[in-house]
């Protein structure tokens, strides 16, 4: 006894007017050893309501298509197809040899062309569609599956500095204010003293720590992202051009936008993270920030004048590399792209749908 189990019948939707014609492609692809045995179930249609009711009774593997009928022809059933699922394998058989006619096809989105004269073809090409549509959908599931991690390594990335956030606003704020208050009456028992001097001075190292405290508790978790994306984003510019010295402009044409807490708090973190880069590498006179919310999307724009740079560099850099950034934008049904060239300035373009997102928005309370 074999425990092999035998593999699942092939199911195929002919677009066909001539029974004949069916009967022809249902013989050849029987005999064909290419398909090594495998069953044939095939139906026949002949115009989009047959295709969409046989869709709709069940799974197809694959289309074959007649390219010229009565009420129909091959592009409309490839339009049809494709709509139904964009990787379903759709092969075009004519009785015409046209390369036009062929290569239009293609470029339609058929996997092959096929001359009635020449089926005994059809078996090999319906088995490489099917290979390339299960490489197709395996792609789009890795594709899928890298845009989840992104979004949960964002999230899992948001929650640590929420949390360090908090340990240092907590632990470290309060060491500090308690150490600050023990000072302040040390100095007024010590007034006027030798001692007097030093415990100024260590005072001023405190109120320095106290400052750079506060400085790093915004850089994790801005507290300013709860009044709205558009005032985070005027506090961070204002607070990048006093201080790193360089004119920094921002615009947006609206002075609210409601989005989800993680689509605002990625738009807040590519700001942060580009204005990070201008300063570091840019060596910029003039950055222009614009906040632009459409009625799909919101996108973000960052542009500077400085040093720019080949974007083909980014692909091997880690950290806020063009790969990090797209697929970033895409673990959120968005689109990045960086354009820079040496001595032209970045471009910087970040865009989130505004959806609709069980998150929570900005303007919740919760």
């Amino acid at each position: 006894m074999s425990n092999t189990e035998e593999p699942a019948p092939l199911r195929l939707l002919v677009v066909e007017d001539s029974e004949l014609d069916f009967e022809l492609v249902l013989a050849t692809l029987i005999r064909d050893p290419v398909l090594a045995g495998r069953a044939v179930r095939a139906q026949r249609v002949e115009d989009e309501g047959g295709m969409r009711e046989a869709f709709a009774r069940g799974p197809i593997d694959a289309v074959i298509t007649d390219h010229n009928m009565p009420r129909f022809d091959s592009f409309a059933a490839l339009t049809v197809a494709k709509e139904i699922d964009h990787d379903l394998p759709v092969l075009v058989v004519s009785g015409e040899m046209s390369e036009d006619l062929a290569v239009a096809a293609l470029h339609a989105g058929a996997d092959d062309f096929i001359l009635k004269t020449r089926l005994f073809r059809l078996g090999s090409a319906l088995k490489k569609s099917l290979e390339a549509a299960a490489a197709r959908r395996e792609r789009r599931a890795q594709s899928l599956r890298l845009q989840q991690l992104t979004a949960h390594l964002e999230n899992v990335r948001e929650e640590e500095r929420r949390t360090i956030a908090r340990e240092i606003h907590d632990d470290i704020g309060a060491t500090l204010t308690a150490l600050k208050f023990e000072l302040a009456k040390l100095a007024r028992e010590f007034a006027g003293g030798t001692a007097s001097a030093r415990l100024q001075s260590m005072q001023d190292l405190i109120a320095d720590a106290v400052t750079a405290s506060h400085r790093i508790q915004h850089d994790l978790r801005p507290p300013v992202l709860d009044a709205g994306l558009v005032a985070a984003l005027d506090w961070l510019v204002k607070g990048f051009g006093a201080r790193d010295g360089v004119r920094v402009r921002f615009e947006s044409n609206r002075e609210e936008i409601d989005l989800p807490v993680t689509h605002a708090t990625a738009l807040y973190r590519v700001a942060q993270e580009s204005l990070n880069n201008v300063a570091r590498h840019a060596a910029a006179k003039q950055v222009n920030i614009t906040l632009f919310e459409a009625l799909q999307d919101v996108t973000l724009e960052i542009a500077d004048d400085g040093a720019g740079f080949d974007p083909r560099l980014l692909s091997a850099t880690p950290g806020f590399g063009l790969r990090g950034l797209i697929e970033r934008a895409r673990s959120l049904g968005g689109w990045a792209e960086i354009d820079s060239a040496p001595g032209r300035g970045t471009t910087v373009m970040f865009c989130v749908p505004r959806g609709h997102s069980t998150a929570p928005r900005l303007t919740d309370p919760r």
